[in-house]
């Protein structure tokens, strides 16, 4: 049986043995292709999603627990998170690789407060989709052409009808204006503090 999302996560705060067992079947493979291809073995794989499942079991059943993401991206981030502080703290045993290297700070390896600015970060994202939607077209549109579909000015110019890329241009920094003065009507001061448009 598939299983969605909700129903692993509703079967980890109902403490469901069926939908726990087909969790941990689910996302094995991926994350034993990832410690295996990240100077990891078989038994680290096995250890490393254990953890993984363990944190996630944690802190989907608290109560304040929201689902922002895919729970296969949530997964990866743990166990991702999880292996780089196994390499950190075994480093004279492992060879040194790129993904040892890749954004990790020493300082900052709690896995609970890292999964809360994960969770930050993708409510950031959500609010800005809101933002987005009450922009409204044209600047919707144009925003979208830019970030999204990677259009260069001149394209997006002879796609949406402006006269040439510096109006395009023009129209993209008054539409950031205004989607900045949305973002941040809707928003506390707190939160605001670290976005960059």
């Amino acid at each position: 049986m598939q299983y969605s999302d909700i129903d692993f996560i509703n079967g980890i705060k109902q403490h469901d043995e069926i939908i726990l067992k087909a969790l941990y079947r689910q996302y094995f493979k991926m994350i034993r292709h990832f410690v295996l291809t990240n100077n990891g073995n078989e038994s680290d794989a096995k250890d490393i999603y254990h953890e993984t499942l363990m944190v996630l079991i944690h802190n989907a059943q608290k109560e304040d627990f929201i689902l922002r993401s895919s729970l296969s991206t949530l997964i990866y981030a743990i166990a991702r998170r999880l292996w780089l502080k196994h390499l950190n703290k075994h480093k004279n045993l492992y060879p040194s690789g790129d993904l040892y290297h890749q954004n990790f700070d020493s300082k900052d390896d709690d896995i609970a407060s890292y999964l809360e600015e994960y969770q930050e970060k993708e409510k950031h994202i959500e609010k800005m989709q809101v933002a987005m939607q009450q922009l409204g077209n044209p600047c919707y549109q144009l925003l979208k052409e830019f970030y999204y579909n990677h259009l260069s000015m001149e394209q997006i110019a002879e796609k949406l009808g402006y006269n040439n890329a510096d109006v395009a241009k023009n129209q993209k920094y008054k539409c950031l204006q205004r989607l900045k003065k949305i973002f941040f009507e809707t928003n506390e001061p707190s939160f605001t503090k670290n976005i960059n448009l």
